[in-house]
């Protein structure tokens, strides 16, 4: 374990410590992120529109067509909406005019969009489909921005003209390049090729990364890597979600879509998988440990942790336990904390590959509490009693490993006191 220990030290974290505070990683992960409260808007709509319950789902059916409005309007416009606050994020990072920043990638956004025939704007490339193009041309913007602005070829204007108007005309320069090189890119694309930049991002990004990303090797991949960093006290989520959320968020999309048109759902893996189902009471599958320090502790420590921290599990908040624990550094409760989130992941995938459980296509907030998360993200009142399986398993998979941890400190604590009453008789 020392061995390991020093390894992952000395080539793996260096690597995910840059990783979650690499610039444009953090810039999509933020971006990203400005896009919750719409998709969770919008999911409450999808669940009144198509509620779990079969009854009330052929009550609502003559109102789902006006209930899909708000649907549309919220995951319909997740690449857009990302485009923007993207480069927002990104151009803050470098203390430049985040506002002047979105509006030029919005409008070069709107510069590789393809019109219809009809001349309207496709609205599917506003969605996910758009999401990873959103993402390169927020990127390209702030950093052709930026060239120019460090380099000071802007248009610089006197004293005493209020900063809104000279931060518009210091866009000019950059923002007129940015456009000229999308529509010349663009043009150069439909002309020669017969394509479009969103065909190209598709196929060279969204394509192979939603396949890889999509599958359960792919979620397995990220469970094991978002609790190695974990273990070492750093925010795995944050540094995996980083280059993984677009896809997450790009599948769950498709999944909406195909509820709402009535379709068999395409994905299981998608945001609610990869936020949710693992990870219930937070990271490594939290609240099993937890209950177990309440129920079967014996050491005063975890006995009272257990107790100052369970609610914060039950509303998925780890970190009272991975840090009180500690889990961190800690081999006793490492294994068991990457073991249980792998299982109940894989078991959790085949139980809905095999229909016993409703695929999830619900976004709802991370800090919604077991089962009610497990029946709200699939639609399937199953999702709730496999939810309360999980957390079983998870139980069974720490104890063995927590009844030696346990009794380690136990030992501890009786040696401490015995050293405590000793000092004492000397005095």
């Amino acid at each position: 374990m020392n061995r390991f220990n020093e390894f992952m030290e000395r080539y793996f974290m260096p690597v995910a410590g840059k990783l979650s505070e690499q610039r444009h990683l953090k810039a999509i992960r933020d971006g990203i992120v400005a896009t919750m409260p719409l998709l969770i808007i919008g999911s409450i709509f999808l669940i009144i529109s198509s509620p779990p319950i079969e009854s009330w789902s052929k009550f609502m059916e003559p109102y789902a067509p006006a209930l899909s409005i708000p649907v549309d309007a919220t995951f319909g416009l997740l690449g857009l909406v990302a485009v923007f606050s993207i480069a927002y994020s990104l151009a803050k990072s470098y203390e430049m005019d985040e506002l002047s920043a979105g509006v030029l990638s919005l409008a070069a956004f709107f510069v590789a969009t393809p019109f219809t025939e009809n001349g309207n704007i496709p609205l599917n490339l506003m969605g996910s489909e758009g999401l990873f193009i959103a993402i390169v041309l927020a990127i390209f913007t702030v950093e052709v921005y930026r060239f120019f602005e460090q380099r000071n070829i802007v248009i610089r204007m006197p004293e005493g003209v209020p900063p809104s108007v000279w931060r518009a005309f210091t866009a000019l320069i950059p923002g007129a390049v940015i456009i000229f090189a999308v529509w010349g890119i663009d043009l150069i694309l439909k002309n020669a090729f017969d394509l479009s930049l969103h065909g190209v991002v598709g196929a060279v990004l969204r394509q192979p990364l939603e396949a890889m990303g999509g599958s359960l090797w792919g979620a397995i991949i990220a469970i094991i890597l978002i609790h190695l960093l974990w273990s070492f006290g750093i925010h795995g989520i944050s540094v995996v979600a980083s280059v993984m959320a677009p896809i997450w968020y790009s599948l769950t999309e498709q999944n909406v879509a195909a509820q709402q048109a009535g379709e068999e759902l395409p994905h299981i893996i998608g945001q609610p998988f990869m936020a949710i189902w693992w990870a219930v009471g937070g990271s490594g599958m939290a609240l099993a440990l937890t209950i177990l320090f309440v129920w079967r502790a014996r050491s005063k420590h975890l006995k009272g942790l257990g107790r100052g921290s369970i609610w914060a599990s039950f509303f998925n908040i780890s970190e009272p336990v991975v840090f009180g624990s500690p889990i961190v550094m800690n081999p006793l409760l490492v294994i068991p904390f990457i073991l249980a989130p792998l299982a109940v992941g894989i078991i959790t995938y085949f139980s809905m590959s095999l229909g016993f459980v409703g695929k999830p296509y619900v976004i709802v907030p991370w800090t919604t509490p077991p089962p009610f998360s497990g029946v709200l993200t699939t639609g399937d009142w199953r999702g709730g009693v496999l939810m309360m399986v999980n957390i079983l398993i998870a139980i069974l998979i720490y104890y063995p490993f927590f009844r030696l941890y346990d009794k380690k400190l136990v030992e501890e604590e009786k040696e401490n006191a015995s050293a405590s009453a000793a000092a004492a008789d000397e005095e």
